[in-house]
């Protein structure tokens, strides 16, 4: 029998639901806007490139650029930047009339929303004026690559220039198209076990792998309300120091960062300090082998195409509440120049303008570093503190309980925004059933790298 003081069960979920509240209410505050209301949106930009790059690679499959107007409308919205973007792109594709529609329908919004363009995109709108009068641009002219990156660089290229990047448009349309399939088709297989695994447990024919409920689970409340603070500070003090020993080195500071990841894992000790024996720790947070590693791996990998057809539905709902919120705020007319990035991870946008150093630690951080962290506390120890509160429920429903919290919570704290919650929650409940089933933690942390490294290693290709 374990001997410690009672854990503060509902001392530390008041702390959690303050924290939690608080992490989601900092990513309601608009980032990005200017004095004079003008919005930066920079991971809008990284998908604006991403969909022409797309397109452009479309319609050189389909056997030409001359009919791709219609298909670049949707790349027409969101900021003064990004909708420039789709000037060049039209201006580099000869659509001279539809850059400049663009152009006269963007300084009409503009001053009916009382906005004025910065210095810089002045700068950059006069060359664009310019190149759709077919005039030549000044010697002294702003750098258009520097200026609207690959679209600058599209819109300067020459003929043996522009052949590459359509090229490499094509490669990354048949990648792309390739690899969807494979989900596709294991998000099928998926679907298969997934309803094999769920006859079978409503059969009463599964069992859980988790380890009895015990009284000193509640201490589990405590030690992951003390992760949320430990790692809200050792993550910002990773910031200061990225700034001031790294001097502003953007690697040297995501290693930093890294380092404040797992060093937020200390919390760990709190149980320990609280009476409960490492040992126990470790089976209580799943840190086991389970049936053998090597054999947890492999079913990890079918665990991942269980999680897909759950992920098709919480993206769906996630599309829902995006439409929902425009038809809310207006739509586009109500906010014409509001950024298109929003429900993205400020990821892509490291990973778009970072050297290879740097996407090579996202990619690290992405599919090692978060999924053992994330999955330590989220499934190891809050899904074990609440199957172990509510073990007086009937069995499904304290699973279901413990479920949507667990994924509830995992999902409010991440950076996408309240429109993402439906798509990650998906994600995070096959994790919570993997736990459930096996005990171990190996399963979901296998699902958590690989669906995060997949996507990561995707944008990193697309982007290269």
């Amino acid at each position: 029998m374990l001997r410690q003081p009672p854990p503060f069960v509902k001392t530390a979920w008041v702390l959690i639901i303050l924290f939690v509240g608080g992490i989601a209410a900092l990513q309601t505050i608009p980032e990005g806007v200017d004095d004079v209301g003008n919005v930066e949106d920079a991971a809008g930009l990284v998908i604006v490139r991403l969909q022409a790059e797309f397109i452009l690679g479309q319609s050189v499959m389909s056997g030409g650029t001359n009919n791709i107007a219609a298909a670049a409308g949707v790349l027409d919205t969101g900021t003064v930047g990004q909708r420039q973007r789709y000037m060049a792109f039209m201006i580099a594709l000869g659509d001279l009339e539809a850059a400049s529609l663009a152009a006269l329908r963007m300084q009409a919004e503009l001053t009916n929303e009382g906005m004025e363009m910065t210095e810089k995109e002045s700068k950059i709108q006069e060359m664009l004026d310019i190149l759709v009068e077919g005039g030549n641009l000044p010697e002294d002219h702003l750098s258009l690559e520097e200026s609207l990156g690959w679209f600058g660089t599209f819109l300067q290229a020459d003929k043996a220039e522009r052949k590459a990047i359509e090229s490499s448009a094509v490669k990354k349309v048949i990648i792309l198209t390739l690899v969807v399939s494979t989900v596709s088709i294991a998000a099928i297989v998926g679907l298969v076990f997934l309803i094999l695994k769920l006859v079978k447990a409503f059969d009463g024919k599964m069992k859980s792998g988790l380890e009895q409920p015990a009284s000193h689970h509640g201490v589990y409340a405590e030690v992951f309300a003390l992760w949320i603070l430990v790692f809200v500070i050792f993550t910002s003090v990773a910031a200061i120091l990225g700034q001031v020993v790294a001097d502003g080195n953007a690697t040297i500071g995501l290693v930093f960062v890294l380092a404040a990841f797992f060093g937020s894992l200390v919390v760990l000790f709190w149980a320990r300090i609280r009476g409960v024996p490492y040992k126990q720790i470790r089976k209580d947070i799943g840190w086991t082998t389970g049936n053998g590693f090597l054999k947890e791996i492999g079913t990890g990998i079918f665990g991942y195409a269980m999680t897909l057809p759950i992920l098709c539905v919480g993206v769906s709902l996630t599309f829902l509440l995006f439409m929902i919120q425009q038809l809310m705020s207006g739509g586009v007319e109500a906010a014409p120049f509001r950024g298109t990035g929003g429900g993205s991870h400020p990821i892509i946008v490291d990973l778009a303008n970072g050297v290879w150093s740097i996407r090579i630690l996202l990619i690290f951080m992405a599919a090692v570093v978060a999924p053992v962290v994330e999955e330590t506390v989220f499934r190891g120890v809050l899904y074990r503190q609440l199957r172990s509160s509510s073990c007086t429920f009937p069995k499904v429903l304290s699973i279901g309980c413990s479920v949507f919290l667990v994924s509830f919570v995992f999902a409010a704290i991440h950076p996408q925004g309240w429109v993402a919650i439906p798509a990650l929650m998906s994600i995070a409940v096959d994790m919570n059933l993997l736990r459930e089933w096996r005990g171990s933690l190996i399963l979901s942390m296998v699902v958590h790298g690989l669906s995060n490294g997949i996507v990561v290693s995707m944008m990193v290709l697309m982007l290269g």
